[in-house]
């Protein structure tokens, strides 16, 4: 029996199902996605013909829980529709886009990181920001323009 990359927890006698093993460059993760169906009571599906089949059927989310900037809880369900639902591909993938609260974490660090970029190609900026005193000035200036903003919403 071909027992490499396969994971059952039937045991060896009750396993005479034929397995085709996986490649060796090929990865299978299987978990529960699901939130309303207890583990061990999982319903038999036989007649799927493809992965959409698959879930359209099970129609997999997730309730999860994310921590913010202030520590708070912020609770979100997860839907997976298909199987690039399950990819952050560093941030661009279905799975950052289909959170509000992934998707709003991604936009401030790219926001960071363009200030960053800008502030280090700059060299008057970088110049200022060596300097004590220019420094405690643009950081002045800045928080007035903050006020400044706060006021006009």
């Amino acid at each position: 029996m071909l027992k490499e990359n396969f994971i059952s927890q039937a045991p060896d006698e009750e396993s005479n199902a034929k397995v085709t093993p996986l490649d060796n460059n090929k990865s299978i993760i299987i978990d529960q996605y699901t939130s309303d169906v207890e583990v061990g009571n999982s319903e038999l599906f036989e007649s799927p013909k493809t992965m959409q089949d698959v879930f359209n059927h099970f129609k997999p989310s997730v309730n999860v829980e994310f921590e913010d900037e202030q520590g708070g809880i912020v609770s979100e369900q997860l839907h997976f529709n298909e199987m690039r639902d399950f990819e952050a591909n560093g941030g661009k993938g279905n799975l950052v886009a289909n959170s509000p609260f992934l998707s709003n974490a991604k936009s401030k660090v790219d926001v960071s990181a363009k200030i960053r970029k800008q502030i280090e190609q700059n060299r008057r900026l970088r110049d200022i920001l060596k300097d004590a005193e220019g420094k405690a000035e643009l950081k002045e200036l800045l928080e007035a323009l903050l006020q400044e903003i706060k006021e006009q919403k």
